[in-house]
């Protein structure tokens, strides 16, 4: 396994992305991971390296709006949540499937990063997809009291913050890197609407493919995961109608952890508990 090597790429709309490269010392395939919500490429490194380890040259990278990639002031960035599935992460999968050619490319997302698989114009470009915690993100549908505390976030916390700095900062309601004007507006609308994903939902995503994926879909869910409930899930899933779905449900207990959640899946210590079934996975639909 190498050290993370700096990349950058660009969007088709000339935006650049940046990102972190981990190489694998005998390669048998490449792994791009799509973020969640405001979450630094950092943040999956170890599971990076666990790929690499494991023969998957392994890309991670921050959405526009978010981290390295980021415009500074943040108020005056224009990045949408809706630009990540569109623009940035098909962008991070043409520029894999550029760096090698020869070897089977898969794509893992999680949270929004496996919930806007579907507005990806090249998804066919993957063998296998996998997505980790994702489901929508309508309020209604998430466990109690962390439903209330996201309806304090959507009507309070970030409206108040927008108007005091034209940006969500990172506090109270809200543990995530500090967000953008226009990411905050059009994900507050999404999660306040039960309508399903795809232009019914917003107009960002009236050329959206959601119900075209046709290819190997791994859905994993955590049962103390507040965000993506079952219900959460199957609703997600129900706009993926083509796509060749294995779903698999872990509990913390079955683990000997006290807690799993939306972000657990990427702590270290699940490195021989649950980061091998997902790599297991990934192996068999290569063949």
């Amino acid at each position: 396994m190498s050290e993370p090597r700096a990349v950058a790429f660009q969007a088709r709309d000339g935006r650049t992305l940046q990102g972190l490269l981990v190489g694998a010392a005998q390669p048998r395939g490449a792994l791009v991971i799509n973020s969640a919500t405001a979450v630094l490429r950092e943040f999956y490194l170890k599971f990076a390296g666990y790929a690499a380890q494991r023969g998957w040259h392994t890309l991670v990278y921050d959405y526009r709006g978010i981290g390295a990639s980021a415009l500074a002031p943040l108020r005056t960035e224009t990045a949408r949540m809706s630009d990540w599935g569109r623009l940035d992460m098909p962008a991070a999968l043409a520029w894999l499937t550029r760096q090698f050619p020869a070897l089977p490319v898969c794509t893992l997302g999680h949270s929004v990063g496996g919930q806007l698989l579907g507005a990806m114009d090249n998804a066919g470009l993957a063998r296998a997809h996998v997505m980790i915690a994702a489901s929508t993100g309508y309020w209604r549908r998430q466990q109690r009291p962390f439903r209330y505390q996201a309806l304090a976030f959507w009507k309070l916390y970030g409206p108040l913050m927008l108007r005091r700095l034209g940006y969500v900062p990172r506090g109270v309601l809200w543990r995530g890197e500090a967000l953008p004007p226009q990411v905050f507006r059009q994900w507050r609308s999404w999660c306040l609407s039960a309508a399903s994903f795809g232009p019914q939902l917003d107009a960002d995503l009236a050329d959206s493919r959601f119900a075209e994926l046709r290819g190997p879909l791994l859905v994993w869910g955590f049962t103390d995961d507040p965000i993506a409930t079952p219900p959460a899930v199957a609703a997600l899933l129900a706009s993926y109608r083509a796509a060749q779905i294995e779903q698999r449900w872990s509990a913390p207990n079955e683990l000997g952890v006290r807690v799993i959640g939306h972000h657990g899946f990427f702590a270290e210590r699940h490195r021989d508990s649950l980061w091998p079934g997902v790599l297991d996975w990934l192996q068999t639909q290569l063949g």
